[in-house]
């Protein structure tokens, strides 16, 4: 049973997918297929060394699911085929891609409106790291205005909201044990209810594409559930951008071999720190890639 896991944004760095571009004829495939779907300049801008271009919320969210799609055609291709799927926020949807619940080239078109919305239709706000107080506590410190945003395991727990509910909680927290309240360098309030107006418009967008019952098992993480039914799916998939990723229950379905297919170890980090969780390995170089063994038991 062998579990990919994608990461979400935050995860993207320059030059990410380079190496699998120059060496996999698979990955190249995909690249060259998302360089004429997206904007001119896609693979410069992802190559070059511009952090500021790559991270911005229009370049990061289209440019994550065409390397995680990448390395997991590179994967398919030496016999390294997903049991189960399961992304964090942005990543689901590279998920969905490596469950053939949807095609990439229309996964391309309805993320770069999910950035696009996530961009221009969002309300003043913001998101927090909370360090060292567990979510049911954070949860009871709250003021109005404010919610958990991400569950990432024990010491970590991401809240979202207003700017004024955002000032106001950090005292509060800081009363109930929290060690740390650190603000994020993001552009509004994800995963929050203010979200709500983005995620009806995103839903009307993923109204024209089609989902096909997932080919392995799917895991969202809004329910931390598998979930089968494509029209259910579709639905998740809006409303995950003002419900909470709930990952340290969903990384709880995950079996092993388990491998992040994506840039960096930001999940196969906070797999460490989950009990129940099975440890993750990182597959964002070809190096690392080739390392994976074929399951013969998919």
């Amino acid at each position: 049973m062998t579990c990919f896991l994608f990461p979400g944004q935050g995860s993207q760095k320059p030059g990410m997918g380079q190496d699998f571009y120059e060496q996999s004829q698979e990955a190249r495939a995909v690249l060259d297929t998302a360089a004429a779907v997206l904007p001119a300049g896609f693979l410069d801008t992802l190559f070059g060394e511009d952090a500021e271009a790559v991270n911005h919320t229009r370049f990061a969210q289209p440019a994550l699911l065409a390397v995680e799609t990448a390395i997991v055609a590179h994967l398919s291709a030496r016999g390294v085929e997903p049991s189960i799927c399961m992304g964090h926020s942005l990543g689901e949807i590279s998920a969905l891609v490596a469950a053939k619940v949807c095609a990439f080239e229309d996964a391309l078109g309805f993320v770069q409106e999910r950035a696009r919305l996530m961009s221009e239709d969002v309300p003043p706000g913001g998101m927090a790291a909370v360090m060292g107080l567990d979510p049911a506590a954070i949860a009871a410190a709250l003021p109005d205005g404010v919610q958990i945003a991400n569950d990432n395991g024990p010491g970590q727990t991401i809240i979202s909201g207003s700017e004024a509910g955002l000032a106001a909680a950090a005292e509060p927290l800081k009363a109930a044990g929290a060690k740390r309240v650190l603000p994020l360098k993001v552009s509004g309030p994800f995963h929050s209810v203010y979200m709500k107006p983005a995620a009806e418009r995103f839903a009307a967008v993923l109204a024209g594409v089609h989902f096909s019952a997932p080919a392995c098992t799917f895991v969202s993480s809004v329910t931390a559930q598998p979930e089968s039914d494509p029209e259910r799916i579709r639905t998740l998939l809006a409303e995950q951008l003002y419900s909470p990723v709930r990952w340290s229950e969903t990384i709880r379905h995950a079996t092993e071999p388990c491998y992040e297919t994506g840039p960096g170890s930001v999940l196969a980090g906070l797999s460490k720190r989950i009990e129940g969780a099975p440890p993750a390995t990182g597959v964002g170089t070809v190096e690392a890639a080739g390392a994976v063994v074929v399951d013969p038991f998919p």
